[in-house]
């Protein structure tokens, strides 16, 4: 599944090009960038390409706020969700795995799109974790990273307008079978979940349709994170859905960042990712973060586990 925020307008669009700045700056010491910025003379490292969701990204910085990604250690607050706080693990990983180099971010739309740029070595890695099966077929040219999410801690609510009485009102698997849902084929997880519960789901390309459709009552349900708002609601564009209460699906799986086994700065990124992502786990940062995030919510641990 792929939540996200719309970008909101065209000027955020344009905003996207802009994002290197601020990006790689976050990923390099200050002592680098005080030295860059007091030489001419002094070139500047060559920027090495990551892929990140464009409207991932864009949260991403208006989550930070002008904070040093590398000092951050609360993941609370506005725009904070599961995937935006991976893009900051993923920085504070790299600086301690022993990353200099600066990144450029490149807007990636799709699984099957960041699949073909890490194959062809025109990006090192992602910037968002994604299930380990999302690789299948591809694994001569791409790798994981570490996991970041464990078998089995990944849960997923039944999001819904609250309108959709019937929906909102599900008790139950039988329930739930008897309602439709929104996914995409391509999320091979979320799709065989689906499958597995006997729920009719409905193949859609774009996540941007999605909340869409279910407003629009095309469908009832789509499978997202639980949130860290008051009431787990989730805000996409001008849609506001909510879970179904009191039912929540168990994903089976581990997630990781995607690395190219191609690109010739992929093994180095591999190995300061990892190491930086050992240290992250052991300190109790990663739990930390999903937990702040909403992501790993206490708010729904009496839940039905479906």
């Amino acid at each position: 599944m792929y939540s996200s925020t719309l970008i909101s307008s065209t000027a955020e669009l344009k905003r996207r090009d802009c994002l290197r700045l601020g990006l790689a700056a976050a990923a390099l010491p200050a002592g680098l960038m005080s030295g860059l910025a007091a030489s001419d003379a002094q070139a500047e490292p060559a920027a090495v390409l990551a892929a990140g969701p464009a409207d991932v990204m864009a949260d991403y910085q208006r989550f930070l706020n002008q904070r040093d990604v590398l000092q951050l250690s609360d993941f609370s607050g506005p725009y904070s969700r599961r995937d935006v706080v991976e893009v900051a693990l993923f920085f504070q990983a790299l600086h301690r795995g022993g990353w200099r180099a600066p990144l450029k971010f490149q807007d990636m739309p799709s699984v099957e799109r960041l699949l073909r740029e890490l194959g062809s070595g025109k990006v090192v890695s992602s910037s968002t974790s994604y299930w380990s099966e999302d690789i299948s077929g591809a694994e001569a040219s791409v790798q994981l990273s570490q996991a970041v999410i464990g078998d089995g801690e990944f849960e997923a609510g039944f999001y819904t307008v609250e309108s959709n009485s019937r929906a909102m009102s599900a008790k139950s698997l039988k329930d739930l079978q008897g309602l439709s849902a929104l996914s995409n084929q391509s999320w091979l997880v979320d799709w065989r979940n689906l499958k597995r519960l006997g729920i009719r789901a409905q193949h859609v390309t774009n996540w941007e349709l999605m909340p869409k459709m279910v407003a629009a009552g095309r469908a009832d349900f789509l499978l997202a994170p639980f949130q860290a708002t008051p009431d787990l609601s989730l805000q996409v564009g001008t849609v506001r859905l909510q879970p179904i209460p009191g039912l929540k699906l168990g994903m089976q799986g581990t997630r990781h960042y995607l690395i190219s086994k191609i690109h010739p700065d992929g093994a180095n990124l591999q190995a300061a990712l990892n190491t930086g992502l050992q240290q992250l786990r052991q300190q109790g940062v990663i739990r930390k973060a999903y937990m702040q995030s909403g992501f790993f919510n206490p708010r729904v641990s009496d839940w039905l586990r479906l």
